[in-house]
């Protein structure tokens, strides 16, 4: 199983180079370099030998580019055996221009390779190679290299994962692979896995937070549940134009790591969001070529923006103009909750709740503005099973010192919240949304969908959601009176937490 190779003409001149080396002229010589490499790997290399010096060193060099960093450790053997030698400064230069330096150090290769042979020598090997495919495919993402068809371990796929390029968030994958390895494992190699994993991300110059997360195993998949992407979408205030937002945009599939779409520096008007996402949904490739035809639109949002009809946008792909929440479950997630991390805990203690008894979760009725002290409703909705809060009214606060229910109920944890966009008699509201927390809360973002589809078959509203307004504000458009054109759902998974600080910067080398 190659890892790299190099054309006939440049083999040709390293076999050169190294044949000048007059020790390398020498069997026996060039057998106990051999040696000594093969000790600094902490592997053989599995050679063939040949009678013709140059038929020996020419598989010598091929059985090098079949292990990350052969190729450098011999060079390195040669100069401890002839320092200052010219002939092996010449070696060097040829290696440094023909093969990339290796990501992993000798040493950190070497414990690497223990670990996995100890791993191995447990009973993780090739009849669980299906589950470690699955982690290498979540380690290189979508759009990652597939791994060679030899696989038999393990240790074949660390050999791979060392000659794939950082990926788009500037973590390796081999790390990747590494911690999700060590969360799949127990006992004191599990734990040497993770120390080696916190020490190669430190030397990598990773901030400790998004070690940490790394390190996070992956949430489990609910029973039943078809694999399923998010493309989350944050507006974030800027702080020279107050009516104007920078962009950012994820993919994430079935648990696995974001793949980081698009960062701004430009400010955009909010109207022009919708251009964003027909853009990302009809011509970015990562999201077009995903393998799950389920997409989730997550919005995370300042408090100013979230009444906004965004289910409403309407976009046109391949020449259909449709509302985007007819298509797509569409969610709002709270971009200070986000942002606050003294505000995760309770919002933790909440999600696992309703993870743990989605059937017998529930969510507080308010029927009018102001109707209970913040206190008291901060108490309501922490009480269990209470997950969230539902309201026939929309928020009436959006600047930093205005507590409505809103702001009450993410202080508290709430990871749902369901209202009316402009205000709806509480009576009719709690009949209406009473079908929809029915069957369970997590899957509201689809019913929620579904009732918007409703509304569109019922013939109820032809406006368009949302309207450019002077200086790049927007007002909503008439719609009609069907609650799934008016519904608003904050449903907000702590799980999947897409941007840590430093996440889209490459790490330090050093």
């Amino acid at each position: 199983m190659a890892s790299r190779s190099l054309d006939v003409a440049d083999q040709d001149r390293l076999v050169s180079a190294l044949l000048r080396i007059d020790s390398m002229r020498e069997r026996r010589t060039r057998a106990l370099y051999v040696s000594v490499l093969e000790r600094e790997l902490g592997h053989r290399l599995g050679r063939k030998e040949y009678a013709q010096d140059q038929h020996d060193v020419w598989d010598l060099v091929d059985c090098c580019l079949t292990h990350a960093g052969a190729l450098h450790a011999l060079v390195r053997v040669l100069e401890g055996f002839h320092k200052g030698s010219r002939s092996v400064a010449a070696v060097r230069a040829i290696v440094a221009e023909l093969v990339p330096e290796p990501l992993l150090g000798a040493g950190e290769r070497r414990e690497l390779r223990q670990l996995v042979a100890s791993l191995e020598s447990q009973g993780l090997g090739a009849e669980h190679l299906a589950e470690h495919l699955a982690l290498y495919r979540r380690a290189v993402g979508p759009v990652g290299p597939a791994p060679g068809r030899d696989v038999r371990g393990v240790q074949d796929l660390v050999n791979q994962l060392e000659d794939v390029a950082s990926g788009s968030d500037g973590v390796p994958p081999l790390l990747a692979f590494a911690a999700d390895l060590a969360g799949q494992t127990r006992g004191p190699t599990a734990t040497a896995l993770r120390e080696w994993a916190i020490r190669f991300g430190e030397r990598l110059g990773l901030p400790p937070e998004r070690i940490e997360q790394l390190l996070q195993p992956a949430p489990p998949a609910l029973p039943g549940a078809d694999p399923e992407a998010f493309l989350v979408i944050e507006c974030r205030p800027d702080g020279a134009e107050a009516d104007r937002f920078l962009v950012t945009a994820w993919l994430q599939i079935a648990g696995e790591r974001a793949i980081p779409l698009r960062r701004e520096d430009e400010p955009r008007p909010i109207a022009l969001l919708p251009d964003l996402i027909e853009e990302l949904l009809a011509r970015d490739s990562r999201v077009v070529t995903r393998d799950t035809p389920e997409l989730t639109i997550e919005l995370i949002l300042p408090r100013s923006l979230l009444n906004l009809p965004f289910d409403q946008f309407r976009i046109t792909i391949a020449g259909l103009e449709r509302r985007l929440g007819i298509e797509y479950a569409v969610v709002l997630r709270s971009l200070e909750r986000l942002r606050h991390r003294a505000l995760r805990h309770n919002w933790r203690r909440a999600w696992d709740r309703l993870r743990q008894d989605p059937a017998s979760a529930t969510v507080c009725w308010v029927a009018r503005p102001r109707e209970y002290d913040s206190e008291r409703l901060y108490t309501m909705v922490s009480e269990h099973p209470s997950v969230g809060l539902a309201m026939p009214f929309p928020p009436w606060g959006d600047g930093p010192e205005t507590v409505d229910e809103l702001w009450v109920a993410v202080h508290a944890g709430a990871p749902i919240v369901l209202w009316c966009r402009d205000g709806r008699d509480p009576e009719r509201f709690a009949e209406e949304v009473r079908d929809l927390l029915g069957d369970g809360l997590l899957s509201l973002p689809r019913r929620v969908r579904d009732l918007r589809r409703k509304a569109v078959l019922d013939g109820a509203g032809t406006g368009t959601g949302i309207e450019p307004g002077g200086e790049g504000h927007v007002a909503p458009a008439a719609l009609g009176d069907h609650l799934g054109l008016r519904l608003a759902l904050l449903f907000d998974d702590p799980d999947r937490l897409p941007e840590p600080d430093g996440r889209l910067r490459p790490p330090a080398h050093s």
